[in-house]
């Protein structure tokens, strides 16, 4: 699941680890402007969900709040 969110671009993922659970994992891409620099942020592993729907749901969740917390 890819989207938008204040400038950023969210990549939500489900990795399907070897329990057979799904992993919820998000990257935070922010493009560089003329006063600042590219970033990047990787949430790592958040949570782990038997359904792929519910670990997307928690990754575009996390990407939010994080955005919402550590930018203005």
């Amino acid at each position: 699941m890819h989207f938008d969110y204040k400038g950023f671009h969210i990549d939500c993922r489900a990795r399907h680890d070897d329990d057979g659970h799904y992993v919820a994992q998000a990257k935070l891409t922010r493009a560089a402007t003329a006063s600042t620099p590219a970033e990047i942020h990787q949430s790592g592993d958040i949570d782990s969900f038997v359904d792929e729907s519910d670990a997307m749901t928690c990754a575009r969740t996390w990407a939010i709040e994080w955005i919402d917390e550590n930018w203005d």
